[in-house]
């Protein structure tokens, strides 16, 4: 493979890297906690986009509440990362069950 070739491989695969970039801006994943009080929406790129305390929340102590929060935006953190993961791997065409290293 000559030096021509690499330099078109590397331009496709930064193609797809852009690609796989913008995809992942615009992913939106609701997490929630186990109760259901705390609702937190986060953007593929792990900013919070959005959090929602329930009226029944306002009963709870500040360390439950607390607890609440980290829940859900844990709930969320997971979920946005398991689709990264998925969104990389269609687009670069890895076979199934690859495990990338993030």
């Amino acid at each position: 493979m000559g030096i021509l070739d690499k330099m078109k491989q590397a331009k496709d695969m930064y193609g797809q890297v852009k690609k796989v970039q913008q995809e992942i801006e615009k992913i939106l994943v609701h997490g929630e906690s186990k109760n259901g009080y705390v609702k937190i929406i986060v953007r593929g790129n792990h900013q919070v986009h959005e959090v929602n305390i329930s009226d029944e929340a306002r009963s709870l102590s500040v360390h439950e509440l607390e607890k609440n929060i980290m829940n859900a935006c844990n709930d969320a953190m997971t979920k946005v990362n398991k689709e990264i993961k998925e969104k990389m791997g269609g687009a670069m065409n890895l076979p199934s069950g690859f495990k990338l290293p993030f």
